[in-house]
């Protein structure tokens, strides 16, 4: 699955106008305007689901909803580097022992101008943990004081560890330390909501762009559902002299062939780069293939209760028969990274890049085993299983699309060529029942993309299989795991923090395998050579900045 690019067109205006008008003393008057430019950028995403953004999670709607609110913080990219930058925040600080965050606001204002307050990020917070809401942005501010306890019913959302002392403060009460609580701010569930205009619409908030008032770079002029959104830039924002684009189109484009048709007619100045089209696009001379590092991949998921996979063995040597260069080649062009582990690349542990530091596991790990066959048979003796035995494994597949079933196949051929197993491909009819199949645990087997991550920290994607975590589709748990995983995160040591990761991904993988990670995506994307300042933030899932683009 990939990311869908920005893409950038200028549309240029001409307006002149000359008037003369002579008088019987022969004196003249010519005014003329000048020559003048209209930057618009165009791309794809005209589709999203609503601009709440406490309850919008899909791709469209996190992509509009990134450039007309803000957070207290805002992701940027700048010489090739992800940083965070103040947004809404002017300045923040952490206590000593790094439970209390606290965040001065700068003077800003809504579109409709009335000033941005802390107690418009009190409001969102309290309304993203109310059960009614039901935000699945939950799950990353659960270290808020009496979170888990509102969560469980105990108490009540006043009760949340968030707070405004005054106007221009908002305090985070935390009950143990977390070292990339800045990051997680800059997710879209962590934007300030105007109480008023969110009681005053009631369900109706975020349907259309009359319900809504904005305080990032983009306002929305005009929302036609399953076409397209128009965004304008917003004057009242603090920080429009950074802004250089005077209009934002966003297409809803089902088709990638469509969509590269567009991109060569200048419908489009960029989208998601593909092997497919690299020449076709290239050859025009109009267009660079950029890429950027991505936290996002592809892993097969183990459903543990299964009585074949209960061991550990059995889940280690499927993992191994599986070849990450030929699935990359054959299904992705060589585009991709194989991945032998489950951190990718873009991501670090506070500051130190986790893949350098913990090498490849499973590299490692078919090494050692360098027979899959005597592993597998051990691991079936282990559960009490006849090794001798032919035994069949059912692997789910999202769809029945042509590319699914060329995966589910290669997937296919490659296990029963190494091992004594027989392979069993169920399709799904659509992706809803896909969810439901993965949410009711009701599948022996599957593969997965992981698109994106919240924040840069190895526990956006290691905590996903902690016992009875909402993510932990194959009902994976490891008492030692847990244990590790917990250590980590109530340390603020950089050292030990990294340590306890690596240690807890080798146990995930090879001791007691969860999952069995295949390629580590990136960006690649098609932008014309005319633009600048477009930026891929590696922490933006479904979302690019094009608040500093221009032409």
């Amino acid at each position: 699955m990939k990311k869908k690019m920005i893409s950038i067109l200028l549309a240029a205006a001409m307006v002149m106008s000359l008037a003369a008008c002579g008088s019987s003393e022969k004196e003249t008057e010519e005014t003329s305007s000048e020559a003048s430019e209209e930057q618009v950028l165009r791309l794809s995403g005209g589709n999203p689901e609503t601009l709440d953004s406490i309850i919008g999670t899909g791709g469209d709607s996190v992509t509009v909803i990134r450039e007309v609110q803000e957070g207290l913080v805002r992701f940027n990219k700048k010489d090739g580097q992800d940083v965070l930058e103040p947004a809404g925040a002017e300045s923040w600080e952490t206590s000593e022992d790094g439970l209390t965050w606290t965040f001065k606001l700068r003077e800003h204002y809504w579109s409709d101008g009335e000033q941005v307050k802390a107690a418009d990020y009190v409001y969102a917070f309290q309304r993203m943990f109310d059960p009614d809401t039901a935000c699945s942005g939950v799950q990353f501010f659960l270290s808020l004081e009496n979170a888990q306890e509102i969560v469980d019913g105990t108490k009540g959302v006043e009760e949340l560890g968030v707070s405004a002392p005054d106007d221009m403060t908002v305090v985070f009460k935390l009950t143990k330390p977390v070292t990339y609580f800045d990051m997680i701010l800059g997710s879209p569930v962590a934007f300030p909501q105007r109480q008023d205009i969110v009681e005053k619409y009631g369900d109706s908030y975020g349907a259309d762009k009359d319900s809504l008032v904005y305080n990032g770079p983009f306002v929305v002029e005009e929302w036609v559902p399953a076409n397209k959104v128009v965004l304008v830039k917003n004057d009242t924002y603090w920080d429009k002299d950074s802004v250089k684009l005077d209009k934002v189109e966003l297409f809803h484009i089902e088709d990638e062939t469509a969509a590269m048709t567009m991109l060569k007619n200048g419908e489009l100045d960029a989208y998601s780069g593909n092997a497919q089209w690299e020449e076709e696009i290239l050859a025009t001379g109009d267009f660079e293939l950029q890429e950027a590092p991505f936290p996002a991949g592809m892993r097969d998921i183990f459903n543990v209760e299964t009585p074949l996979l209960k061991s550990p063995k059995v889940r280690l040597a499927l993992t191994l028969a599986k070849d990450r260069e030929e699935l990359n080649d054959t299904l992705f062009d060589g585009y991709y990274e194989p991945a032998y582990g489950w951190i990718m690349p873009a991501m670090t542990c506070q500051g130190q890049n986790f893949r350098e530091a913990a090498g490849d596991p499973l590299k490692d790990a078919a090494a050692e085993y360098t027979d899959l066959v005597a592993l597998y048979k051990e691991g079936l003796q282990e559960s009490g299983l006849d090794p001798e035995e032919q035994y069949t494994l059912t692997i789910l597949i999202g769809d029945s699309s042509a590319g699914s079933q060329t995966a589910a196949e290669l997937y296919k051929s490659m296990i029963e060529e190494k091992l004594p197993i027989t392979i069993e491909l169920e399709y799904c009819t659509d992706n809803t029942d896909f969810m439901q199949r993965r949410s009711e645990g009701n599948f022996e087997m599957t593969f997965l993309h992981m698109n994106g991550a919240e924040y840069d920290d190895p526990s956006v994607f290691l905590n996903m299989y902690l016992t009875g975590a909402a993510a932990n589709e194959g009902h994976y748990s490891n008492e030692k795991y847990d244990e590790i995983i917990m250590q980590a995160e109530n340390s603020t040591d950089p050292e030990e923090r990294l340590n306890l990761f690596i240690e807890a991904e080798k146990i995930m993988l090879v001791e007691d395998p969860a999952i069995s990670p295949t390629v580590y995506w990136n960006q690649n994307f098609f932008v014309s050579k005319n633009v600048k300042n477009l930026t891929a933030p590696a922490w933006i899932p479904f979302g690019f900045e094009y608040k500093y683009a221009e032409k």
